[in-house]
């Protein structure tokens, strides 16, 4: 049986509450997107890391003026599959990984030099930060950068928006709409994070 031990609190601090850690992390997203940051994304075969792969990454790195610089896309080459399913959502086909995917830890070593040690954003973040991590366990590459949510800037900035997905936000603020595949969605994924970022900043 294990134990767990209580630890002592300094006198007078209080426990972070739920309400001040999204504050934080809020502010630490509006600080990263003041400078160069990257916005990222990826296909996966389905959406358990135990089962399921990384089927393409991209990137697009983002200056401090908001202009994009450079942009990064890579097909994996699967192990297994890829599922008739995605096929059909992403328009990524067996062929085109067949010609063009490299091996996983080739695309994601190319991944890391592409990101560098910028803040990296994602629209719904932990699912992309969760493939990572299997993806850095399985190639012993770490990937240690700074990450965080588009889908959680644009809750803050548009509260009264039945949803948050992609393409609902990219009809709200005029972005092109997403494909499901990677690079375009990143496209679609920078224009919500810049216009969310002059929302809040105006708040």
């Amino acid at each position: 049986m294990t134990f767990f031990h209580r630890r002592q609190r300094a006198s007078g601090a209080a426990p972070a509450r739920p309400a001040a850690r999204a504050q934080a992390a809020l502010s630490d997203a509006l600080q990263a997107l003041r400078g160069s940051f990257i916005v990222a994304d990826l296909e996966t075969t389905g959406l358990s890391t135990a089962s399921c792969e990384i089927l393409e990454f991209a990137a697009v790195r983002v200056g401090a003026a908001g202009e994009l610089e450079r942009e990064y896309t890579q097909v994996v080459r699967t192990c297994g599959p890829v599922p008739p399913f995605i096929s059909r959502l992403t328009g990524i086909t067996q062929a085109e990984v067949d010609r063009h995917g490299v091996p996983v830890v080739q695309a994601f070593s190319s991944f890391l030099a592409f990101v560098e040690d910028l803040p990296v954003f994602f629209h719904n973040a932990s699912f992309d930060r969760r493939f990572l991590n299997a993806a850095a366990d399985q190639t012993g590459l770490p990937f240690a950068n700074a990450t965080h949510c588009t889908l959680a800037l644009a809750r803050r900035a548009w509260p009264e928006l039945p949803s948050h997905k992609l393409d609902i936000l990219a009809r709200h603020v005029g972005a092109s709409e997403p494909t499901h595949r990677a690079l375009a969605d990143v496209r679609t994924t920078v224009a919500v994070a810049l216009a969310a970022s002059s929302r809040l900043a105006a708040a």
